[in-house]
């Protein structure tokens, strides 16, 4: 009888039984069992030098690659048609496990933004600014749950990368969402992914977010972008935005620890200062700006 569970499989001839008896990776939706396969079955290739094992593995991929590509252009489709909330709810309704590793929402997410790889001249960072690296996919969703995000909102994601965050946003909820990124390379990847999924609403501006325009904004989303003088000046731009209307600031990563020293913010979360999953912050509406002392 062939063995069924991957998890039992410890050399690439278990797995290729594995999976041979397994026809449920062949369902059009099943992207998660696939993606494990792949995994496995990349793994193990690695070592494997018998020609007829790898020739076995090599087709198999293959034909996962055939039925994931067809999964990534019906979403594809369906998120041009305004139908991204229902196309991704099956992949979007777990809870999110904390840590800041990436998972199989992770692959789907990227065939189906199908975001371009951005040439990157000089990979320097000016100073307090930190290297990029995209959200995990599951934390973007359970920001958008704990958050609240509607349709009604504009979402400003404050160094946005290539862009993951405000289109996935858009696709979930149909909120307006910006991104703002200082690497121009990224935010033309960006900007060529949004359009060709028919995202009207997502925009992205090339520039430091210092200079970005606050006005209006309901969410503000950072995955610790920046540090020191950088954050602390992002801090009191959003801190004005919050005298004006009420706020969001959603985190990840050690930015989360700052947004939960700030009086002005209050946090529903156990551990506000978690740095391994989404917190949520949102502005006190008693708030009032201390006024400087008198002279």
């Amino acid at each position: 009888m062939a063995m069924r569970d991957p998890h039992q499989a410890r050399d690439i001839g278990a797995l290729l039984l594995a999976i041979d008896g397994d026809a449920t990776w062949r369902d059009p939706d099943a992207h998660a069992l696939r993606a494990d396969y792949l995994d496995r079955l990349d793994l193990y290739l690695l070592a494997e030098t018998d020609t007829g094992r790898r020739e076995h593995a090599e087709s198999l991929i293959g034909a996962m690659d055939v039925l994931d590509r067809a999964l990534f252009a019906r979403l594809r489709d369906r998120i041009r048609h305004g139908d991204g909330r229902a196309a991704l709810a099956p992949w979007t309704g777990e809870v999110a496990l904390p840590g800041q590793h990436y998972d199989a929402l992770d692959t789907l997410l990227a065939g189906v933004l199908a975001i371009p790889e951005p040439i990157i001249d000089d990979p320097s960072l000016p100073p307090d600014m930190v290297f990029y690296q995209p959200t995990p996919a599951r934390h973007i969703v359970d920001g958008i749950r704990r958050a609240a995000i509607t349709s009604g909102d504009l979402v400003l994601d404050l160094g946005s990368g290539l862009g993951h965050v405000p289109m996935l946003v858009h696709a979930v909820t149909g909120a307006r969402a910006r991104g703002v990124e200082r690497l121009p390379a990224y935010v033309d990847c960006a900007r060529h992914a949004a359009n060709a999924l028919g995202m009207d609403h997502v925009s992205f501006t090339a520039g430091d977010a210092r200079d970005a325009g606050l006005a209006g904004v309901d969410v503000f989303y950072l995955f610790t972008p920046f540090i020191g003088l950088v954050l602390r000046t992002m801090v009191e731009r959003i801190e004005r935005e919050a005298l004006v209307r009420p706020v969001r600031v959603v985190t990840l990563g050690p930015c989360s620890r700052t947004f939960a020293r700030i009086p002005w913010l209050t946090c529903d979360d156990a551990d506000p200062s978690a740095t391994d999953r989404i917190v949520v912050f949102r502005s006190s509406g008693d708030y009032q700006r201390p006024r400087p002392p008198e002279k």
